[in-house]
């Protein structure tokens, strides 16, 4: 039997050891075609025998239903384990999204995040179901309160995250008023329903891309035009070299409905603008040249949109807090929009004229979510509330604007220190219950009691501060890594909980609300590769079982190896084969 040692720095899911264990090297196999997406057949494969009975003489192969049930039998065992940590989560966010199979059956995914004992934010896929159309409120609301209620959590619930339709409206009320009825909802249902704000993002900027269609579709086409041609993108790789552009970055085409890849084609087109009019010149066929006027408008929106781009990529972010980062970034967007409203350039004020109405519909008015959150980051505190609501408000309107913030955030803070009170004196009746009947104190320990409690009625006086208090006191905390945005907030609060014990519990319960629903559209992707052409039959419980049990076992080991990666099998092909279409630099008629 092979022993090997562990690699240095390497973090395997599974301990090696000296003895061979059948029924664990099925396990890990199960775990292998889970995590991988791979087939259940692909324990039948010839080659897949022929390498385990060359390491191990003691391998058996084993049927593709003998590994299905092992699968089965790894997510129910992984499912309690997570139920365990749950138990011990106070509080838990959810995001939803809905999504259609090749199969026309319609899938409701929910992700839950939370922030763990050891201030790690943390995100789970908790179902991936389907859905009997319509996809109305009431069917989607009660789908995820069946799915609270298998996991024995829906009392735990402080917000759920959905993109900007009336159906998720429809539904978020419901679930509302079903956690308000039986006394669970917290934050007093302040941050109850978060709109997806890369969702509203995206429909600001369309509504500004709009303004140029015509450009874009000449920019696209003409992109188009030359990539299903490998002849003419060598003669325009040709051109770009004689006029010294480099041609590594590639011709990209973009997908309308999600604006930033528009951002990147308009970017890579700019790259290659004088190539574009070169070869417009030699090829009559090519009828998508730019004039002057619309390059000039092609830049100005590349530059426009940067800020754009930065704030979505903050904005998706899932393995760290994003709710505090909300107000910065909004107040970022809206800024540009308003000098691109005021400046002299007569394009850009007419583009920014539709942004600006749908920014107003959706932020006119500043959530409270992402007030309260940018002051719970200890970089921020009260000055970015102060600095933004400057900015995005009149200025008879910003103390009024910022005294119902503070207001409302005390609310919170007193109702968690009841809650903190409440706890330790169930606890301490917990205590007492246990112990004998009481024994008659002598007057010596009468007397030490006494001074205990004088002393503690001394500090309580000397001490009227809530840690609220203190902490907005405090000036705001500098760190000179921040601008290289390595700074954590989930550390900091664990570092000061003890100084700050209430705040940091209710900045624990915010930190935890994702602001887009990205974590749960990221699970589509997953879907559509488990739901192929070929795997289409797959049971709707099977179909759960692939998608939530490959999402937990790679977040096992992201959290056991900051380096390691578990890759799909499609993912793995991305990384070998090239998507992006180059600019070739041989004649492909030569190769």
């Amino acid at each position: 039997m092979i022993n090997f040692e562990p690699q240095e720095n390497v973090s395997l899911p599974v301990a090696l050891c000296g003895v061979y264990d059948p029924m664990k090297n099925r396990e890990i196999i199960a775990r292998m075609i889970i995590a991988h997406e791979l087939p259940f057949a692909f324990v039948e494969y010839t080659w897949f025998n022929h390498l385990m009975k060359y390491n191990n003489p003691s391998f058996e192969p084993v049927s593709r239903f003998t590994i299905r049930n092992e699968c089965i039998k790894v997510f129910e065992s992984d499912r309690d384990e997570i139920k365990k940590l749950f138990r011990s989560t106070s509080r838990i966010s959810l995001t939803s999204d809905c999504w259609t199979s090749n199969t026309t059956v319609g899938y409701m995914s929910l992700t839950a995040h939370y922030v763990d004992d050891e201030w790690k934010l943390q995100k789970r896929i908790i179902s991936f179901i389907d859905v009997a159309p319509p996809h109305s409120g009431q069917v989607l609301a009660d789908g995820i309160l069946e799915c609270l209620m298998k996991w024995s959590i829906q009392d735990k619930i402080g917000s759920i995250t959905l993109d900007n339709a009336s159906n998720n409206d429809r539904a978020a009320a419901i679930l509302m008023s079903n956690f308000q009825q039986r006394g669970k909802l917290h934050f007093d249902g302040l941050f109850f329903h978060v709109r997806c704000c890369a969702h509203i993002l995206n429909l600001v900027v369309q509504d500004g891309l709009s303004v140029i269609k015509d450009c874009l579709i000449k920019i696209r086409e003409g992109v188009k035009y030359l990539r299903k041609s490998p002849g003419k993108l060598f003669q325009f790789g040709e051109i770009a070299i004689g006029l010294g552009i480099q041609t590594k970055r590639s011709l990209c085409c973009d997908v309308k409905t999600r604006w930033n890849s528009t951002h990147r084609m308009i970017e890579s087109a700019l790259h290659y603008k004088l190539a574009f009019h070169d070869y417009a010149e030699r090829d009559p066929n090519f009828e998508w040249e730019l004039n002057d006027d619309e390059w000039a408008s092609a830049s100005a929106v590349c530059k426009f949109l940067e800020v754009f781009l930065d704030a979505t990529n903050i904005f998706s972010g899932t393995s760290y807090p994003t709710s505090n980062l909300f107000l910065v970034e909004t107040f970022n967007v809206k800024k540009v929009i308003c000098d691109a409203y005021v400046s002299s350039n007569a394009f850009l004020r007419t583009m920014s004229e539709p942004m600006f109405q749908k920014f107003e519909k959706y932020w006119g008015e500043v959530g409270l979510l992402m007030a309260i959150a940018s002051i719970l980051d200890p970089r921020y505190k009260l000055v970015s509330v102060e600095y933004a609501f400057k900015a995005l408000y009149p200025a008879y309107e910003v103390e009024e604007k910022i005294k119902e913030v503070t207001n409302k955030l005390k609310k919170l803070h007193l109702k968690y220190a009841n809650e903190r009170v409440t706890s330790k004196a169930a606890a301490s009746t917990s205590r007492m219950s246990t112990v004998d009947a009481p024994v008659e104190p002598s007057e010596r320990s009468r007397n030490h009691e006494n001074f205990k409690a004088f002393l503690k009625a001394r500090v309580g006086e000397k001490s009227t501060k809530s840690d609220l208090e203190t902490y907005l006191e405090e000036p705001v905390f500098d760190e000179e890594e921040q601008a290289a945005g390595k700074f954590d907030v989930l550390l900091w609060w664990s570092q000061n909980c003890s100084k700050f014990p209430i705040l940091s519990k209710l900045a624990r319960d915010v930190l935890c609300i994702p602001i887009t629903t990205v974590a749960s559209e990221s699970t589509f992707s997953a879907g559509g590769r488990i739901l192929d052409d070929y795997r289409s039959s797959l049971t709707k419980d099977m179909v759960e079982l692939l998608v939530c049990g490959g999402d937990w076992m790679r977040t096992e080991i992201r959290a056991k190896s900051k380096k390691s990666t578990i890759l799909t099998l499609q993912q793995a092909a991305k990384v070998e084969e090239n998507l992006d279409v180059e600019v070739p630099v041989k004649n492909p008629s030569t190769i």
